[in-house]
């Protein structure tokens, strides 16, 4: 399902509003100011779908092209007529249309919040009586989703790469429950706890028995087939742990527990997204008050999925979603996603989101909407949907990212550069050592590592992460840098990817010169008038990363730009390191090398671990810079 232009003739602020897509991406990210629109056109786009699959009322004109399967759809509302093809239609009969229409929120939109109340209530009165695999159109998910997303990629067997990639992004080394004073955990269980659901306010539906007359407030049709289904995989006594479980007349709740193992057998015909709707609907019932899977983490400690901050596995959600509905076709808004996260989130999001494209089914066309400057930093595309105010009208253009950062950002950003500048300067001065700017946030905590295992000798220098690879550059050739260094020399090291352009800017100028060609000592550039220094980070002596860099061995040529290697792949088949990789086979039979899992983690738990002959790699860079440092 992919998108290929909407026309909106007049919905609050949009008025002949048109918009195309080109299809080239399956994401397409919007940005504005508060107030621009953006989260007005996704409304109108819900409005839009909620026309076409219920033939509810709409109160504007309209005109939609979509592309399934390899045909084009047009249908256009006009004058309370609809045209499909550019032929009037009383419906849109054997018209391919998506399967689900799915709306990520984060909460700040109250307006689409109450559509898509709006929608589930509608759903909602249907489930009970239900006798058909039935779901919603409109798929709702907020931050409270985070229990049913994450805990049915869990639900999966082992072998599954999308429970594989969430269990490694997580950092979770093993399920199950802590059993009281020891360290041994429980069998993977699933504890759900049930609550008395909206249909059932009145005494009609009390428990007395809690057998097949009233159990779970005489749930009916799709709802008690599933919960029946379900009471076959219950446990009372989880790795032999006594828990207060079944039915608390008391707390009118259910308290239960089940064994994963048996879920998965019983539910072994079941895809990933009938699972989610099976558990989507007793939420949508008001039946599910929490569902989780007691855990262990790869750093010790116990806890549960509702345990991870929404911020920080904001992407992770995306993910599970796309994966969900991978198989079919799908329109999934995202309206700003990114609003209430901390900033090194927030510029870690979209690289994140890119991340988990290669797993993901392209059926799923993905619009984001975003007014954060820094969200954008990691977008790959450099073209940008900008929402701006055209006289009285809603205006939407492709500008160049540098161009939306600054018109978002009001000049906050280089206000943070500043203050970036000011806290080197201090540096500079309270230490008194020369500097070397890293391309990335765990780079100076590896650096300082393999100095300390190279050298038994204070580290000469100040590691400071840079932020990314353009603003490195910018702080090697910062004259105020310069100024106050005192003539000691200044170091930046960038990766061996599409950094290296940025570096080859700094190589291109008139006054730097070659110092090193060599890539398995780290390529430097010098400033022939002053003490500054841009390296590329060297190569290893590792087959597989050799091959994703460098052309000819002997001849020392390289992929220069299109070459991927940045500083965690230094340490590729180093022991406890595989979980952190992959190999991606791309066109053509080649095959990638990537990264994957947390780098922070990696840096701080597997990096330390690493034998000091992966180190090595470092020295002769080490040794040039040592030699400036005296």
């Amino acid at each position: 399902m992919r998108l290929k232009y909407v026309f909106i003739k007049e919905y609050k602020n949009l008025k002949e509003f048109k918009i195309t897509f080109d299809g080239s991406s399956f994401i397409d990210v919007f940005v504005g100011k508060n107030g621009s629109g953006k989260s007005n056109f996704f409304e109108a786009l819900i409005k839009i779908f909620h026309h076409l699959h219920k033939d509810a009322e709409i109160s504007f004109d309209y005109v939609i092209k979509y592309e399934m399967n390899g045909h084009e759809i047009e249908i256009r509302w006009e004058n309370n007529q609809r045209y499909v093809g550019g032929r009037a239609q009383a419906t849109l009969g054997q018209t391919p249309f998506p399967n689900n229409i799915i709306v990520y929120y984060s909460g700040h939109n109250k307006q689409i919040a109450h559509l898509l109340n709006q929608y589930e209530s509608s759903f909602g009165k249907r489930i009970k009586n239900s006798t058909v695999d039935d779901s919603r159109f409109f798929i709702g998910i907020g931050p409270e989703y985070k229990e049913i997303l994450l805990s049915v990629l869990l639900l999966q067997n082992e072998s599954n790469k999308a429970r594989e990639f969430l269990v490694n992004q997580l950092g979770i080394h093993r399920l199950g429950m802590q059993k009281p004073g020891q360290s041994d955990l429980t069998e993977p269980i699933l504890k759900l706890v049930l609550k008395r659901p909206k249909y059932a306010k009145t005494d009609s539906f009390n428990i007395e028995h809690n057998d097949e007359s009233d159990q779970y407030w005489k749930a009916d049709g799709l709802v008690k087939d599933f919960l029946t289904k379900l009471s076959l995989c219950k446990t009372s006594t989880p790795g032999g742990v006594t828990v207060t479980e079944g039915y608390l007349s008391s707390d009118d709740k259910y308290i239960l527990y089940f064994e994963i193992e048996k879920i998965q057998n019983e539910f072994s015909g079941y895809s990933l997204k009938q699972l989610f709707n099976q558990f989507d609907n007793l939420k949508t019932l008001g039946m599910l008050e929490s569902m989780s899977i007691p855990l262990e983490l790869n750093n010790g400690l116990s806890g549960n999925i509702f345990d991870f901050s929404d911020g920080q596995f904001q992407s992770i959600y995306i993910y599970t979603i796309m994966e969900i509905f991978k198989d079919l076709e799908c329109v999934t808004l995202l309206d700003e996603p990114d609003a209430f996260l901390h900033p090194e989130w927030q510029f870690k999001f979209l690289e994140q989101v890119y991340e988990i494209t290669n797993t993901t089914s392209k059926n799923n066309h993905v619009l984001m909407s975003s007014h954060s400057a820094i969200t954008l930093v990691n977008y790959n595309n450099r073209k940008i949907r900008m929402f701006v105010f055209d006289n009285d009208k809603i205006k939407n253009m492709n500008v160049n990212k540098d161009y939306a950062i600054k018109q978002l950002s009001s000049n906050l950003i280089i206000y943070k550069e500043n203050e970036q500048i000011l806290n080197i300067l201090r540096n500079i001065n309270v230490e008194r050592l020369p500097i070397l700017f890293t391309e990335g946030s765990t780079d100076p905590d590896i650096i300082k590592l393999a100095w300390n295992n190279l050298y038994h000798e204070p580290i000469p220098f100040i590691p400071i992460y840079a932020f990314n690879c353009d603003y490195l550059r910018r702080l090697i050739l910062d004259e105020r840098i310069e100024n106050e260094s005192n003539g000691k020399p200044i170091f930046g090291i960038f990766d061996f990817d599409l950094a290296y352009n940025q570096w080859k800017s700094i190589k291109d100028k008139g006054s730097w010169i070659d110092v090193e060609t060599d890539p398995y000592k780290g390529l430097c550039t010098k400033n022939s008038a002053k003490e500054q220094y841009a390296f590329i980070l060297p190569v290893p002596n590792i087959q597989e990363i050799e091959n994703q860099v460098i052309i000819d061995k002997d001849e020392k040529t390289h992929y220069e730009h299109d070459s991927v290697m940045c500083i965690e792949h230094l340490f590729y088949k180093a022991p406890n390191t595989d979980t952190y990789f992959e190999v991606i086979r791309k066109p053509g039979g080649a095959q990638i090398v990537q990264f994957k899992g947390d780098k922070t983690q990696f840096a701080k738990d597997v990096v330390p671990t690493i034998d000091v002959a992966y180190f090595e790699v470092f020295r002769p860079m080490f040794d040039f810079i040592k030699s400036k440092c005296v």
